[in-house]
């Protein structure tokens, strides 16, 4: 596991680390001659004055993401990149190792009856082709993905929350939710407060500027 204060992976997400600590390269050089996963886990609060030890508290639901890429540097450090895989928890932890390593349980991705989620690809899809959202749809091609049939709901959902949410709490909050029709609704919700957002800035942007203009006399 590698606990992070300032980060959280979700699923389908990639996410750029930099290892620079012994006990995370040596983490990471384990993980690279095994399984390439690693589960990336936030760092509760007040955890300064334990960062350094090995029961340091972390929330308890994870993200275990696979190395897609790594780059090992010349001084032992590793730059790698971390894919986003499946959601779990915590069961127990292992601390023989300089590294914490633990037993996960996979949080399973609960079935929605096909007209809801055909209900909520609907939603989602006319939440991306509203203005001004739809110009950062455009960009990504999410458009695409809501009608993708090679893309799940969970996925899509995930994936989306992921660029969108701003906040460690917020993408944690949304990594711990285990139901896929409440993460559907938050991300709902959080692409109307986006478009409000930058309805808004666009409209202070337009605003005609004062005639004549303000002059200060020396």
């Amino acid at each position: 596991m590698f606990p992070l204060r300032n980060a959280v992976l979700l699923p389908r997400a990639v996410q750029p680390l930099h290892v620079f600590e012994e006990r995370y390269r040596l983490m990471t050089r384990d993980a690279l001659e095994g399984s390439r996963l690693i589960a990336l886990a936030l760092l509760k609060p007040g955890h300064e004055k334990r960062y350094h030890t090995l029961d340091v508290p972390i929330h308890d639901v994870v993200c275990v993401g696979n190395i897609l890429r790594e780059e090992c540097l010349p001084d032992g450090r590793y730059n790698f990149l971390l894919r986003g895989v499946t959601r779990a928890r915590v069961i127990e932890e292992n601390h023989d190792l300089l590294y914490r390593r633990a037993t996960l349980e996979p949080i399973s991705i609960t079935q929605l009856d096909p007209s809801e989620e055909c209900r909520i690809r609907a939603r989602l899809k006319a939440m991306l082709e509203l203005p001004p959202i739809t110009q950062l749809a455009a960009c990504g091609d999410w458009l695409a993905l809501t009608s993708s049939a090679t893309t799940t709901l969970s996925d899509l959902v995930d994936y989306l929350a992921s660029i969108v949410l701003q906040s460690c709490e917020e993408k944690q909050l949304f990594l711990s939710e285990p139901k896929l029709c409440v993460r559907a609704n938050i991300l709902v919700d959080v692409l109307k407060g986006t478009a409000a957002a930058l309805m808004n800035h666009a409209a202070r942007t337009r605003r005609p500027r004062k005639w004549p203009p303000i002059t200060i006399d020396n």
